[in-house]
């Protein structure tokens, strides 16, 4: 009961802000119209006796405060959206479709236990050789790291990705050392 009290505390302080920091919508045609010169205008060249009407006033501002208050949640509303959004291609399907994906074509080369075209499971990934990362596209980099990340939520036995890369890395040749520690100097010729 008490989150949800702050909640709609927090909800209410952003749309005040947010009508504060759009408050020129609400000042702004009223300001205009009383600072102008229109009624004098109206009075010296027409000859029309026009005063400003309270009730115009009223209209301006609660018209402005509208479209403020309008604009606030629209922006509110888009930011609340944009945090609902999931964060990987699995989660995206499962959103779309309530179920999990099928197993992609490439990602059985690096997950032995899943078959291509039945739905994915959370399985540990082999370390990939230095030549397989290399042919690997980045979009399909990107999937596998997802992909990673969600089967390690889903079992947290399972390596993360950052160990798996750590490992393959670990894997790779290193450069030659041995050249590195000979030093030729010139023989002296008497």
């Amino acid at each position: 009961m008490v989150k949800l009290d702050m909640d709609f505390l927090k909800s209410i302080w952003l749309l005040l802000f947010g009508i504060i920091k759009r408050f020129y919508f609400s000042i702004l045609p009223a300001l205009i119209l009383i600072l102008s010169d229109l009624p004098v205008l109206l009075g010296r060249y027409f000859g029309i006796n026009y005063n400003v009407a309270q009730s115009l006033l009223w209209l301006l501002v609660s018209v402005g405060i509208f479209v403020a208050i309008s604009r606030t949640y629209h922006e509110l509303r888009m930011q609340k959206v944009a945090l609902e959004l999931p964060t990987n291609w699995i989660d995206a399907y499962r959103l779309k479709t309530g179920k999990l994906p099928p197993v992609p074509q490439w990602l059985p080369a690096f997950v032995p236990g899943l078959r291509v075209g039945e739905p994915i499971r959370a399985l540990p990934i082999t370390t990939p050789s230095g030549q397989q990362w290399a042919r690997t596209s980045p979009s399909q980099q990107r999937m596998l790291q997802e992909y990673a990340d969600w089967a390690k939520g889903e079992n947290t036995e399972l390596r993360s990705f950052e160990d798996i890369m750590w490992h393959m890395k670990q894997m790779l040749p290193s450069p030659p050392r041995a050249a590195e520690n000979i030093r030729r100097t010139p023989h002296k010729q008497h």
